[in-house]
């Protein structure tokens, strides 16, 4: 009930002035997450090829952009995968940017500006709990398709989704989830915790300067805030990513040219299927570090960075613009 009450259409708290419902957020967090998704989206095609080398083979960023584009052709950097990946990030940023301030709310009883590092990170981190439950399956499908050297499933999310639940069921869709759990996690529980003190420090640094107007001053402030907040989740949430990737680069390899002896996997969906993607992802770890050393779980940290630090830096400015236009003061 307590949960009802603060995202109902007539949902309000008697110590604010603002009485918007908290569905009044979705539409500029909705135009600000399809803005970053689609402005970053070149980015992420050269992080997840990055990050698929660390498990070995070729992890030359000029050979593997090279490869790529043999395969799929310039405009293959706009538009492999573009789809799912649209989808699954703009629905990802709704769901932790809706999620968030209505989930610190119901948790801690204060609205996310009255709140702590601790209480925001808390809050962030559970948001992520839906948003993977049901971005996994787009993941899934966006990372085969980037990963399609030989133009197999011609840059059809539908046809790779349909192939992978005939080879493995509606649990194939869910392929690395725990990395990709510990990523959203990692990522978005520091972004949340962090950018707002952050960025409070750069507005005042920028100001500090005398260079820029005050207007100016705090939207420049704010892209800083937000993209040193996104790199320092970045920096931690990688080893995750790099893991899911190389988990579901090498099951899907497993599905297309079955080694001799393979026999696929039947879990049961319970505690040792939850476990198995446990281990699965343990084992890759290990496999990773054995071939390619530690760092070789920070493969793909600079287009990383750069894909979620600019991401979070749009986000940190577009959000509160798009909600200035559209008169909406909820946070």
């Amino acid at each position: 009930l307590q949960f009802l009450y603060f995202i109902g259409p007539c949902s309000q708290l008697s110590n604010m002035s603002n009485q918007q419902s908290a569905f009044s957020t979705l539409p500029p967090i909705t135009a600000g997450a399809a803005s970053v998704a689609l402005i970053m989206y070149p980015a992420d095609v050269m992080r997840a090829l990055k990050m698929a080398s660390a498990g070995g083979g070729e992890s030359s960023a000029f050979v593997l952009l090279k490869n790529f584009i043999q395969a799929h052709g310039m405009k293959g950097l706009a538009s492999q995968g573009v789809l799912p990946e649209l989808i699954q990030r703009t629905w990802s940023r709704i769901s932790k940017f809706f999620m968030f301030p209505v989930l610190h709310r119901a948790i801690w009883n204060m609205e996310p500006s009255q709140g702590t590092p601790f209480t925001k990170g808390s809050a962030a981190m559970v948001a992520t709990l839906p948003e993977m439950w049901t971005c996994t399956p787009f993941e899934t499908a966006k990372v085969a398709l980037q990963l399609d050297s030989t133009n197999r499933f011609k840059n059809s999310a539908w046809g790779v989704a349909k192939w992978i639940y005939k080879e493995r069921g509606w649990k194939g869709l869910y392929c690395g989830y725990a990395g990709l759990q510990y990523r959203q996690a990692c990522w978005t529980s520091i972004y949340f915790a962090t950018v707002d003190d952050i960025t409070k420090k750069t507005r005042e640094a920028t100001k500090a300067t005398g260079l820029l107007s005050d207007a100016s001053s705090n939207r420049f402030g704010a892209v800083l805030g937000g993209f040193v907040a996104g790199m320092v989740g970045a920096a931690v949430n990688t080893p995750g990513d790099v893991v899911r990737t190389n988990v579901q680069k090498a099951e899907m390899a497993k599905w297309i040219n079955p080694p001799a002896g393979y026999v696929t996997p039947n879990y049961r969906f319970g505690p040792s299927y939850v476990w198995s993607g446990v281990t699965v992802s343990a084992e890759m770890t290990r496999h990773i570090v054995t071939q390619s050393g530690v760092g070789g779980l920070w493969k793909g940290f600079i287009f990383k960075s750069v894909h979620l630090g600019g991401g979070g830096a749009l986000l940190n400015l577009l959000i509160p613009v798009f909600k200035g236009m559209m008169g909406v003061t909820k946070e």
